[in-house]
């Protein structure tokens, strides 16, 4: 049986799995702790919720019989529990890299409407006001400092390189990046006008970003989060963005998703907003689609599926 908690129909989840075999149970979209119970307890493939609406955390692995595959169909996986998946011997693979392309676009997008006010401007034209125009920096003229180097962070360097931006990156995997150059997160705090975040949300990786960060970031920078919510320290971000530093900041993830309506962040004049669309564009969802499909069928004839991340490859036979 192959339970699936993503927002695809029957026949969607069918043409992935390329046969019309498995008993197929979808999840209704409203995140019940009991309705995921009673889709994952005796299923033997699960497709985890991108959306992030039905968690898979230890009492809903534990509650697993069957399961000998999960698969999350996005890159990051910090709702699974994937110790837990481990401890089953469950594997856990996601689809890296598949929506680089779509969130460095906005990466650069969201950047760009910082640097030239693009949304004040908007507003005003639309409401018939003045607007101030003052003289705006242009993006390659500016340091953009990346923290972490994966799929996402190497297509923004790539982007930066047609707007001849230096670009400074930390890693801890010790990577070699053409046209960026690797540096302590002090000197990218000290030195960087623009600072995006690209990493993901683990238990070291929470609140890496607090008021210690902001206050020792460039006077003038602007911060942009398109990775997870958890990398920021939200409260403190509120009270850096009022007194100035960060400058200004983009978000499209937040600490709890949807953004609370009565978010400060909501109020603040010096913020963008989105509501994590970053990797929303037709091309990232047919990758995606095609990486999921062809996990499923691998799973289903026996072998063992690519890009886990838990360490798990057995325990695919039925």
């Amino acid at each position: 049986m192959l339970a699936c908690l993503s927002a695809y129909d029957d026949a969607l989840v069918r043409e992935l799995a390329g046969t019309a075999e498995p008993e197929i149970r979808i999840a209704s979209g409203g995140g019940d702790r009991d309705e995921l119970r009673d889709l994952v307890s005796d299923a033997d493939i699960v497709i985890a919720d991108a959306a992030r609406r039905y968690l898979l955390d230890r009492t809903a692995i534990s509650a697993m019989t069957r399961c000998r595959f999960i698969q999350q169909p996005a890159a990051g996986y910090d709702s699974i529990d994937v110790e837990q998946a481990a401890a089953q011997g469950i594997p856990v693979a996601n689809t890296p890299g598949r929506n680089a392309p779509a969130v460095a676009d906005w990466v650069i997008m969201a950047t760009l409407n910082l640097l030239r006010d693009g949304v004040a401007a908007h507003n005003a034209m639309r409401a018939g006001t003045p607007y101030a125009a003052e003289l705006r920096t242009e993006l390659g003229e500016l340091t953009v400092g990346l923290v972490g180097m994966g799929a996402v962070a190497r297509a923004v360097t790539a982007r930066l390189s047609g707007f001849g931006s230096r670009v400074h990156y930390t890693t801890r995997r010790g990577v070699d990046v053409p046209g960026a150059h690797a540096v302590p997160l002090d000197r990218l705090l000290a030195e960087s006008d623009v600072i995006s975040l690209h990493l993901p949300l683990t238990a070291a990786t929470r609140h890496l970003f607090g008021a210690a960060e902001f206050a020792r970031m460039k006077p003038g920078a602007i911060l942009v989060n398109s990775a997870r919510g958890g990398l920021i320290d939200t409260a403190a971000l509120v009270a850096g963005l009022r007194a100035g530093r960060p400058a200004a900041a983009a978000l499209d993830v937040f600490e709890s998703e949807p953004l609370d309506p009565r978010s400060p962040l909501r109020g603040l004049d010096n913020v963008y907003l989105s509501p994590h669309i970053g990797a929303n564009s037709q091309q990232s969802r047919v990758r995606v689609r095609q990486a999921v499909a062809e996990n499923l069928r691998r799973v289903l004839a026996g072998q063992a599926p690519r890009d886990v991340v838990n360490g798990v490859i057995q325990n695919v036979c039925g």
